[in-house]
């Protein structure tokens, strides 16, 4: 393994005692020589300019082993600062690594909670119902000679009338839903009739004008069910005129929906088309609109009951 911090060996002509000893030997030398030799005073020219040379040959030694003594400090210094580096750097990295780890670890964790969430959720909209919907329509039937069963149901004997079904939409199941279906013109009759019994509960006369539906469950749309669960629902007299428009308040665990069902003879031709809103606020601000294809007008007028919404 390369060293990343080479330590630089200091070459053999750059060896130096400590700092300090030549001027240790010059002083030595300023005691020794006037007691062994003669003291400077009395020295001839010769010895003097041999005393000088020493003098100067001893601080030169001294300046060179300070100069290299100062270069090996630093290069001393330089390699303990690169090998702090180096471990610190060595840290670091193992520390991102410890981190990096610890961010794939949580990102897997959040991906296996959000698997687990996601599964709660579908779990809780198979419970209550999620976005599903589910809308009524009516089918004209024309009159019978003979009283015409339909389940618990008897048709009207020589009069035309409508079989109501109701669809379900959506990919969860619906529950315990209840559908409220209120006619203006019968309420206005119940209302002219109450106001004949002026003791009556008038509240209660308009509201036996209404019809109520009872739906415990309804199938979500499927591969096998692609139009979701259509249902026979009851029997509806056929109004005198050539229009009709019938409001359905639905509910269910998943919330509350609205749906305006228009109906037109045209041609001698019953027409229907329908605008859902709710349960949820995008299919509010977005409703269901469902139309007989031979009544293009019938379009215009689910889009005109809530012209504020968003078309789509």
């Amino acid at each position: 393994m390369i060293d990343p911090c080479p330590l630089v060996v200091q070459p053999w002509w750059q060896w130096h005692p400590p700092v300090g000893t030549y001027i240790g030997v010059l002083g030595v030398l300023g005691v020794i020589v006037p007691w062994l030799f003669r003291p400077p005073e009395k020295m001839k020219k010769g010895e003097k300019a041999l005393w000088t040379l020493v003098l100067f040959v001893l601080f030169g030694l001294e300046l060179r082993t300070l100069y290299f003594d100062r270069d090996e400090h630093d290069r001393t210094e330089a390699h303990a600062r690169c090998e702090q580096l180096h471990n610190f750097g060595e840290i670091a990295a193992k520390l991102n690594g410890a981190i990096e780890s610890s961010q794939k670890q949580f990102e897997i964790t959040m991906a296996r909670s959000d698997q687990v969430i996601a599964g709660l959720g579908d779990t809780m909209k198979i419970q209550t119902g999620g976005n599903s919907f589910a809308f009524i329509t009516f089918t004209p039937e024309p009159a019978q000679a003979f009283e015409m069963h339909w389940n618990n149901f008897v048709a009207p004997r020589g009069e035309p009338y409508f079989v109501v079904w109701v669809t379900s939409h959506g990919k969860y199941p619906l529950h315990d839903t209840q559908a409220t279906m209120m006619d203006d013109e019968r309420r206005l009759a119940a209302m002219q009739e109450s106001n004949n019994h002026p003791n009556e509960d008038w509240i209660k006369s308009i509201r036996s004008a209404d019809t109520e539906y009872q739906l415990p469950y309804l199938r979500p749309q499927s591969a096998e069910a692609p139009q979701g669960q259509v249902d026979f629902i009851g029997i509806y007299p056929m109004p005198h005129g050539d229009s009709k428009k019938l409001t359905i308040n639905f509910a269910a665990p998943n919330g509350y929906w609205n749906e305006v069902l228009h109906l037109a003879r045209v041609n001698g031709i019953w027409h229907q088309c329908l605008r859902v809103t709710g349960p949820t606020t995008d299919q509010v601000a977005h409703p269901f609109i469902y139309c007989d294809q031979g009544w293009p007008e019938g379009r215009t007028l689910a889009e005109k009951d809530w012209p504020h919404v968003k078309r789509r």
